[in-house]
């Protein structure tokens, strides 16, 4: 069933039209050559709740245009080609074969609002590129927060704390992946849930990272 299925995606793939995530342009690359002129600017590496956080760039054109259209456009085919970047930009930095891919949650009623959660998408196609299984449903958000664009850091830590529980057992090492990486107040609630729940968090992994107060 497996194979079958990467065959069947692989054909989808085939057939369906390859776009600029940025601005729809026909390409065989995550950006167009237009939008790829701007070079994605890679920040200095740095750990977010004691694991080194990877990231594919800068929240800049044409990364953050791509996230907001991935995030809130309601295009959630772009996980594809976006998690191919994100798998491209790693290159050495090889995450442990022995941890699962477990996205940052959304509320229930925020996902049934989108539709879809982007970092859930991210991290089910990381996976497939990656060779790592997903648990998307290992954390869960316990209760709803406010959005944490424009908020300070102390806000977005306070909006954070112990929002999230660790809802399935018998993993041991985990990768958080979420699409945006700003102060970290997210990944560190998510963390310390992962630490009451006895798991790991041995990476962090986002598509961009936005510098924050």
């Amino acid at each position: 069933m497996k194979l079958l299925g990467r065959v069947l995606s692989e054909i989808l793939e085939g057939l369906a039209p390859s776009v600029c995530a940025a601005c729809d342009e026909p390409t065989r690359n995550a950006f167009c050559a237009a939008c790829a002129e701007t070079s994605l600017h890679r920040p200095p590496a740095r750990s977010v709740a004691g694991a080194p956080l990877l990231v594919a760039g800068a929240y800049a054109p044409p990364l953050s245009t791509a996230i907001v259209r991935f995030k809130y456009g309601g295009r959630p085919e772009l996980s594809r080609s976006l998690s191919q970047l994100l798998s491209a930009s790693l290159g050495a930095q090889a995450l442990p074969t022995d941890a699962v891919l477990v996205p940052v949650p959304l509320h229930p009623k925020r996902l049934a609002m989108r539709g879809y959660n982007q970092a859930a998408l991210l991290a089910q196609e990381l996976g497939r590129v990656c060779g790592l299984a997903c648990r998307p449903r290992l954390l869960s958000r316990m209760r709803e927060t406010q959005r944490q664009v424009g908020k300070a850091r102390v806000e977005r830590l306070t909006n954070a704390a112990d929002a999230f529980e660790v809802r399935q057992r018998g993993v041991r090492r985990v990768v958080v992946v979420d699409d945006v990486v700003t102060t970290g107040a997210t990944v560190r609630a998510c963390a310390q849930a992962l630490a009451r729940g006895g798991v790991e968090l041995c990476a962090v992994v986002a598509l961009a990272e936005a510098f924050g107060d």
